[in-house]
């Protein structure tokens, strides 16, 4: 995910951004792909303010304001026009710099992954989150708490995409093999669930798994189809 994290003047009074988050990323009614765009631009004056001061070691007065300000723009995302991709590059900016807020001046871990868990999937919208960049400030408590919920999720619907995506990011920042093997491979039908999982394990660190199973694959289905890229990920990585 980029992050932005520029200098920018300190236009509010510290006491005072709360209430400028909730006027300047509050909207009514649907935005066009034009009132989308200005919308962003208007945001992003705030955004770097509050990534300001995350720079400049006051991370604890920006935390709670990125927080509601990603929460607002979430709201919008659900009736915007957001095809210039101009409202989502602030959404991943504003994660970037209330990641790096938490780092910095931790939460309590279970509340973090508690919103954490809101933001992913009860904003009615679909919002990826690298956990990696909230890893530290989750510790072991908060990211316990994390994957309870995201795999109960998981479990209660298997066909549930943002569970399965939180729970594949999961798994690879903890390099946990089984579990990718469980959330990428599942049935393991298709040719290139073999060569996706392959590339998931050689990611993470683990080239004798990942090479184990692009040999299971290709064994499954010695034509390769177009998509798996068995045979090449084979010829790439060499034998431990």
């Amino acid at each position: 995910m980029p992050t932005s994290l520029r200098r920018a003047p300190q236009a509010h009074p510290e006491d005072s951004l709360p209430g400028v988050v909730t006027r300047t990323f509050t909207t009514t009614g649907a935005l066009d792909y034009w009132a989308s765009v200005r919308h962003a631009e208007s945001a992003a004056q705030v955004a770097e303010e509050l990534a300001t001061l995350v720079r400049t070691g006051r991370a604890a007065v920006a935390r709670e304001p990125l927080a509601h300000a990603v929460e607002l723009l979430l709201s919008t995302l659900d009736h915007a026009d957001d095809a210039s991709g101009a409202l989502d590059n602030l959404l991943n900016r504003l994660l970037a710099t209330h990641a790096e807020s938490c780092r910095q001046d931790a939460p309590d871990p279970v509340e973090l992954a508690d919103w954490l868990v809101t933001v992913q999937f009860d904003t009615g919208r679909w919002c990826p989150v690298d956990i990696w960049a909230y890893g530290p400030a989750l510790g072991p408590d908060g990211l316990d708490h994390y994957r309870a919920v995201v795999r109960r999720r998981w479990a209660a619907d298997p066909g549930d995409l943002s569970a399965r995506d939180a729970v594949e990011r999961l798994a690879r920042w903890e390099r946990d093999t089984a579990t990718l093997i469980e959330v990428i491979g599942g049935d393991l039908k298709h040719a290139a669930q073999y060569g996706r999982l392959a590339r998931a394990l050689a990611d993470i660190g683990d080239p004798a798994a990942a090479r184990s199973w692009a040999e299971r694959g290709l064994a499954a289905h010695p034509d390769d189809p177009p998509g798996a890229g068995l045979r090449d990920f084979l010829s790439r990585t060499p034998a431990p």
